[in-house]
């Protein structure tokens, strides 16, 4: 596959040629499961020490080769090097913290229970699944590969990695650096497509994480289900943003909208995907993302798309699809012009005022455009959103406190948003979908719990067997009444 050469319009600079794509043969992939199932079973990963170690050569692998990083994201999606940077790179923090915090997560849970089962050292072990699969996607191939091996390491799991096919580069960057950095007993990479992906799901797992798309989600659970694998999803969907625009400055609301679509060329799951908002306030949400798009890429008219702070569609199909989503709309472009690089799969941002059953409301757009549709009001807008997919995240820009809470008791999101958009990602909370757009978590310490088992333990001594006497026949009418007794608690009364 061609590399990223020279680019310094980009900083991006070329050094080394990057490695070339090779897929893994077929044939060695049940060997590497079966390897990796043999290392677990000795209790490789137990030690805290043996999870620290691989962690941070995680870290150190994302450090040392930043460079190369930052080469092989550019060749794969034409990102600039700061988004690369942040949204990438900058994954390694996850590993640093999840060695600081490895004491405090894995501690063993000692609950309260009655006293008469005190003494039975009850007790909840945090052990891990096992073999656990990540396949991960192309938008963001690097922190969306890490950042579950991440929550994998730290709780003690043997993994393999499946990055995207369609991001190439970065997946043979991978390929060659994973066994100089990992453990081969513990982290094993397998590149490929669909032969590939597919004989790897014929295995059996103890755990899937799997981000990308619905239609493959449903895929990946079904081959899951054959051997009961718990999946974790991390899917997408149609964020929406919502306009509330009493009180708003649009000057900061349009540049904040715009970070989101514009990251990425807008090929990110929790893009703001469309625009709800009233008739009376679009013209000037409008005219400040005109007045926005001048200050970013003043340098090119204020045009994104030769622009070396904005990037590109991945590849041919995805730019064909987006660019035929917006021939096929009814709609009228607001914002934007309809200008496209089909050379470098590139396309000019538009706005697009149409309606909830235009084309572009039908799927997920995963690319630079934004539907607008008007609505009457906060109650209108919360309507539309409840009648469709849950959307994996809701922005909401709005100066009400009442409004905020209409959003948060009366919808559902994998996460909401309130007068930002994508920030979310950069506090370190619980991120994951709900319904369509995923299931289970992933960042920090719900990742670290995602990928591991509750496992209750007591230990009843034998000097205890009065205690337990209950429990066996004949069943007096004395055990009778004592089980009375215990099965039948006072209720409190309760007040609405």
């Amino acid at each position: 596959m061609a590399s990223a050469g020279t680019n310094g319009t980009n900083g991006v600079s070329g050094h080394a040629p990057l490695p070339a794509y090779k897929e893994t043969p077929i044939d060695e992939i049940p060997q590497i499961h079966a390897d990796l199932v043999k290392s677990f079973r000795t209790a490789i990963m137990w030690p805290l020490a043996k999870r620290k170690e691989q962690l941070a050569a995680m870290a150190n692998m994302m450090k040392e080769n930043a460079d190369a990083w930052s080469r092989a994201i550019y060749a794969d999606l034409g990102k600039p090097e700061l988004q690369a940077q942040l949204f990438e790179i900058a994954i390694s923090n996850q590993a640093v913290n999840a060695i600081h915090e490895l004491e405090e997560w894995t501690a063993p849970i000692k609950p309260d229970v009655h006293e008469r089962h005190s003494e039975w050292q009850p007790t909840v072990y945090k052990i891990p699944f096992g073999v656990v699969l990540i396949i991960s996607p192309w938008n963001y191939p690097l922190t969306l590969t890490m950042q579950p091996l991440v929550a994998a390491l730290a709780a003690g799991n043997c993994v393999v990695l499946k990055p995207s096919e369609l991001a190439p580069n970065v997946s043979a960057l991978m390929a060659e650096l994973v066994p100089k950095y990992f453990d081969p007993r513990v982290v094993r990479l397998v590149n490929g497509g669909v032969k590939e992906t597919t004989r790897l799901l014929e295995l059996k797992w103890d755990r899937i994480f799997y981000t990308g798309n619905g239609t493959v989600g449903r895929i990946i659970a079904q081959a899951a289900a054959k051997h009961l694998t718990p999946v974790t999803l991390e899917l997408g969907g149609k964020s929406p943003v919502v306009i509330d625009p009493e009180g708003l400055d649009f000057t900061l609301v349009a540049k904040r909208i715009l970070h989101g679509k514009l990251a990425n060329a807008g090929q990110t799951c929790v893009a703001p995907d469309y625009i709800l908002c009233p008739e009376a306030s679009q013209k000037p949400l409008m005219q400040a993302m005109t007045a926005a798009m001048s200050e970013f890429f003043e340098e090119t008219g204020g045009k994104a798309l030769n622009n070396r702070h904005y990037g590109r569609i991945v590849n041919k199909r995805h730019f064909k699809r987006i660019k035929n989503l917006v021939d096929k709309s009814k709609g009228e472009v607001v914002f934007g012009e309809k200008q496209t690089d089909p050379e470098r799969y590139a396309m000019e941002p538009l706005v697009i005022k149409t309606t909830g059953d235009d084309d572009l409301m039908g799927e997920e757009i995963f690319g630079p455009v934004f539907p607008l549709i008007t609505i009457k009001d906060v109650d209108d807008a919360i309507n539309f959103i409840e009648d469709r997919d849950h959307p994996l995240s809701l922005y909401v820009f709005t100066k009400s406190e009442e409004t905020k809470q209409k959003f948060v008791s009366r919808t559902r999101s994998g996460g909401i948003v309130f007068n930002d958009t994508m920030e979310q990602l950069a506090v370190g909370l619980p991120f994951g979908g709900i319904g369509e757009s995923g299931m289970g978590y992933t960042v920090g310490r719900a990742g670290f719990e995602s990928m591991m088992h509750l496992r209750a333990s007591v230990d009843i001594p034998y000097e205890h067997e009065e205690a337990v006497s209950l429990r066996y026949p004949p069943y007096t009418q004395e055990k009778v009444d004592i089980a009375r007794m215990i099965a039948q608690p006072h209720v409190p009364e309760v007040a609405l």
